[in-house]
């Protein structure tokens, strides 16, 4: 089967999209599918390269004001027209709704196949990186913002969506035709050491990685470790990732003389991401933007048990005294409660880690591609039984 996959984010910005396109990428080239990427430069020329045997078209772009990682590319490119041509595809993937996502669309009428777009981000709050300042706090914005989905979802053939929440969500916002279709992890890569772990936990360590952005709500973390702290006196967070949030919350370390206790680590690529995360305990996350969470299921098969906030699709994942606990959004204190009870039994932290991997595995590459595939060919049969 040939693949034309598009998407608004793409290397070298890291993210929950990028990392699952990469994953599931990689294993359909593996099953000796052939794919094709168009995603934009992160430069104002475009240019092409090649990754796990595929072309990657990149399209000349430009940043977004507040949000550098975000590009914003030309709504039309006859060099990729005349490249997808020539590919063929038996479908088109949108992954984003953006400038990229519409020339997917596009690209799928002009060809005559089918394409199918997948929601990942949770649009409405991504608001506060565009450069209305009055308009974006209002629930009129946010109306705006669930219409321009609908907008761009109902002209897909067939809508993905990670988890049963965001499926209702979506559903309950106007968007048609969605099914579920999971995120794809690397499973064994982040599973190499959960064998080894050790549970003893003497000098507990933290964990939260993923994008740095205002809307994951980190400063939560921080001051729940600040609250622990007396009590757990060689407790630490590492925070690993980048994102427009950063400089703010480096400046609450400071203020908070927390400099002992939470480190900032710059983001890493998979293959060292992986050992990076092996070396803590606990995976903590605040975030209520969540479609899925792709880092959450990252950290379990590591063998870590997860605490997240109960909100969006986080609980779709983590399940309370199973793999880990939830608490409620934005209560730094009640976050502090439930990293205690874990630092206070071992056998508790070996027993959530351990079902941990257990519910990661499900989410493995090989397995999501399976399902992936599965509804490429449904779709393809839909398609061609229309007048």
């Amino acid at each position: 089967m040939k693949i034309a996959i598009f998407t608004d984010s793409y290397f070298p910005q890291i993210n929950g999209v990028v990392t699952q396109i990469n994953n599931l990428h990689k294993i359909l080239v593996k099953q000796g599918h052939r794919v094709m990427i168009v995603a934009p430069s992160h430069e104002k020329k475009s240019r092409e390269t090649e990754r796990h045997g595929s072309k990657v078209l990149l399209l000349p772009s430009i940043a977004l004001p507040a949000y550098e990682d975000y590009r914003i590319t030309p709504p039309h490119s006859p060099k990729v027209f005349s490249e997808l041509e020539k590919f063929s595809p038996d479908l088109i993937h949108v992954q984003t709704p953006f400038s990229v996502g519409w020339l997917g669309l596009r690209a799928g009428g002009k060809l005559k196949v089918p394409a199918i777009g997948t929601y990942h981000t949770l649009i409405p709050e991504f608001l506060m990186y565009l450069p209305i300042p009055v308009l974006k706090k209002t629930a009129f914005a946010k109306s705006l913002a669930w219409k321009y989905t609908a907008l761009f979802y109902n002209r897909c053939f067939a809508v993905t969506t990670p988890t049963p929440s965001m499926k209702k969500e979506l559903e309950r916002n106007g968007i048609k035709k969605v099914s579920v279709l999971s995120n794809a992890i690397d499973f064994k890569s982040f599973n190499a050491s959960a064998k080894k772990r050790d549970y003893s936990g003497k000098n507990p360590k933290l964990i939260y990685f993923g994008r740095i952005g205002f809307e994951k709500n980190i400063e939560v973390l921080i001051f729940a470790v600040k609250h622990l702290a007396k009590k757990f006196p060689h407790i630490s967070l590492t925070i690993t990732g980048s994102g427009p949030a950063l400089k703010f919350l480096k400046k609450i370390v400071h203020e908070e003389n927390l400099k002992k206790h939470v480190r900032f680590h710059n983001p890493l690529a998979q293959e060292k991401l992986s050992k990076h995360v092996a070396q803590h305990d606990i995976f903590i996350t605040a975030s209520t933007i969540e479609t899925q969470g792709l880092t959450i299921l990252e950290a379990m098969a590591s063998g870590m048990p997860c605490i997240g906030a109960d909100f969006m699709a986080i609980p779709d994942s983590i399940k309370e005294g199973k793999n880990g606990f939830l608490f409620k959004a934005f209560d730094f204190t009640a976050l502090a409660s439930k990293i205690e009870g874990l630092l206070k039994s071992s056998s508790l932290r070996k027993r959530l880690g351990r079902n941990s991997v257990k519910t990661a595995e499900k989410y493995s590459a090989e397995n999501a591609a399976k399902a992936t595939i599965a509804l490429y060919l449904k779709t393809l049969k839909t398609f061609k039984k229309q007048p």
